[in-house]
C-alpha cells in the first residue's frame, strides 16, 4: 500500500516543483551565457538573469518546504484527513509516504541547484569560444588523485546527510502534528512546538557529548569519519524514531480533525 500511496504523493509535488526546475535551469544557462558579456553593452542582461536566477532558486527552495508542510498538513491533519484516514492504510504508511516523498524532492532541489551551476560553466564557455575545454576539464578532474577510501568516505557522507534530512523532515512533521493538537492558532503552536523539539535535542546533545568525547578516535582518519558517521546515523536515526511515534501516537489516539 505504501507503494500505491507513493504513486500519488511523488507526482503531486513534481507538478508543482517541475516547472520550476525547468525554469531555474533555463535561467541558469542565460546567465552563463551573458557572463562573459558584463563589461560591453549586455552588462544589463547579466545583472537581470542573475536576479532572475536568485529569484527563482529562493522561490524553488521555499515552494519545496511549503509543500512538504502543506502536503502533510493538509493530508493527514487538515481537509483531506477525513478521507484518507478511512482508506485501508495504516498511520504509519501515511507517514511513511509522506517523509520519503519529501526526502525525495529535497534531494532533486540539491541536484537540481548542482545542475544548474554546471549549465553557467558551460553557457560561459560556450560564449568565449572555449566550449570544447569542457572535455578537458573532464579529463582533468578525472586525472584527479582522490585520497585513499575515497568511496567509502562518499558513501558514508551520503547516508549522514539522508539521515539528517529524514531527522529535519520528521521534526517539522511532529511539530505540526503537537501545534495541530490546539483547537486554535494551530500555526503558532507549531511553531512553538518545533522551537521545544530544538531545544530537546539540544539538551540531549549536550549531555551525551561527554560521554562520546571520551571515545578514543586514534590516529586513523578513516577511524575517526567512521566513528563520527556512526554516531551521527544512530543519533539521527533515534530522533526521527522518536518524532515518527509522536507523529504516529497522536494521529491515532489524539486526532482532532474539527
Amino acid at each position: 500500500m505504501l507503494g500505491k500511496l507513493l504513486k500519488y504523493e511523488i507526482p503531486a509535488m513534481g507538478r508543482k516543483l517541475l516547472p520550476l526546475y525547468v525554469a531555474w535551469t533555463a535561467t541558469a544557462f542565460l546567465l552563463g551565457l551573458t557572463t562573459q558579456s558584463a563589461d560591453s553593452k549586455s552588462e544589463f542582461m547579466v545583472v537581470i538573469s542573475a536576479l532572475l536566477y536568485t529569484a527563482i532558486a529562493t522561490a524553488i527552495f521555499v515552494m519545496t518546504i511549503i509543500l512538504i508542510v502543506q502536503r502533510y498538513s493538509n493530508s493527514l491533519l487538515g481537509d483531506e484527513a477525513y478521507f484518507n484516514h478511512v482508506l485501508p492504510v495504516s498511520v504509519s504508511a501515511h507517514i511513511g509516504n509522506k517523509a520519503i516523498s519529501a526526502t525525495l524532492w529535497i534531494f532533486v532541489t540539491i541536484l537540481v541547484a548542482i545542475v544548474t551551476a554546471i549549465l553557467i560553466g558551460i553557457g560561459a564557455l560556450i560564449v568565449s569560444g572555449e566550449s570544447f575545454s569542457l572535455i578537458d576539464m573532464i579529463h582533468d578532474l578525472m586525472a584527479i588523485e582522490l585520497p585513499k577510501n575515497w568511496g567509502l568516505y562518499a558513501i558514508e557522507a551520503l547516508i549522514m546527510v539522508v539521515a539528517s534530512a529524514v531527522k529535519t523532515i520528521m521534526q517539522i512533521y511532529a511539530a505540526i502534528t503537537i501545534g495541530h493538537q490546539t483547537q486554535n492558532h494551530t500555526t503558532l503552536a507549531s511553531i512553538g512546538a518545533y522551537i521545544l523539539i530544538m531545544i530537546f535535542e539540544s539538551t540531549v546533545g549536550r549531555i551525551l557529548i561527554p560521554v562520546f568525547t571520551n571515545i578514543g578516535f586514534g590516529e586513523d582518519e578513516l577511524l575517526n569519519f567512521t566513528v563520527i558517521f556512526i554516531i551521527s546515523v544512530i543519533a539521527a536515526a533515534a530522533f526521527s524514531a522518536i518524532y515518527f511515534f509522536v507523529c504516529k501516537y497522536l494521529m491515532e489516539n489524539k486526532l482532532n480533525l474539527n
